[in-house]
Formats: C-alpha cells, structure tokens, sequence
C-alpha cells in the first residue's frame, strides 16, 4: 500500500513537473518570437529560459532517482492523470466576479499572447492593411446623426 502511495506521489510530481514544462516550453517559443520582433524584453525571455530549465532538470531529477520497475505501476500512471485532472475540475469552479476559472484563464492567457507578440500593436499584425467590405454602417443598424454625414449616406 505504501508503494502504490509513492509511485502515485511520483505520478503526481512528474505529471506536474511535465505540465510546467510544457508551458515553460510554450513561453519560450512566444518569448523568442516576441524578443525577435522587438515586442517584448529579454526579461520574460530569460523568465521562460529559467521555469523551462528548472522543470526540466527537476523532471529528469525525479526520473533519474525512481526507480524504473516503478515507471509500469498503474498508480504512477495514476498519478500522472492527477494534475490535468485537478487543472480540469478547478477550471469549472467560479472566481468571485461568477466567471469561471478556465476560460478566464484562457482569455487572460490570449491577451497576454497577443501583448507579449505586438498583435494589436501599429504595424505588426497588419490589421490596418486589410480592407473592409462594407462601411461599418452598412454592417449593423446605425442610428448616429455623424454617420450619415460620411460617404456610406446612401445605404440601403
């Protein structure tokens, strides 16, 4: 029983050893685009340098130590579902503004995705150069007086 308890405490460890470095590894790649466009400082580059290298060596510190008839046991394996399991339950509880964690998190993560990569910043994402179709008054009802003073007057 102590065994099954130790291999599913090493589950649980390398499972979040691993997610760490997933997205340590996720970081470093936006870091490294962000400081080759000049959108972001080498500051959050050396940050996704050093949680990616500390994951990293912590997970092959923990592999090298256990033992390797552990790795098979089916509470280690256990053990390894336990994080995203925990990540997945916690995502559909409530923060105290009533919006739930998960797609906060994911919105959050996506701004700061697009900050730290200068999509919404003048020039870098190019948004500015795409056409419109239609005038925006065309798009949806529009009952502003300083609209029909444009050229999109005439709409049907």
């Amino acid at each position: 029983m102590v065994d099954a308890g130790v291999s599913f405490g090493v589950g649980l460890l390398i499972g979040g050893l691993g997610l760490m470095l997933g997205w340590g590894l996720l970081w470093l790649v936006v870091g490294a685009i962000g400081l080759a466009r000049e959108t972001c400082g080498w500051a959050i580059f050396m940050s996704s340098v050093s949680s990616t290298a500390i994951a990293g060596g912590a997970m092959a510190g923990v592999l090298w130590v256990v033992d390797s008839a552990r790795l098979g046991s089916s509470a280690l394996h256990a053990g390894l579902a336990g994080v995203p399991l925990a990540l997945l339950v916690a995502g559909f509880c409530r923060l105290e503004d009533g919006r739930r964690i998960g797609p906060a998190f994911l919105e959050g993560s996506r701004l700061m995705l697009h900050q730290l990569l200068g999509v919404h910043e003048e020039g870098c994402g190019h948004c500015h150069e795409k056409p419109v179709e239609e005038p925006p008054c065309h798009q949806k009802p529009c009952y502003e007086h300083s609209c029909h003073e444009k050229p999109c007057e005439g709409k049907p």
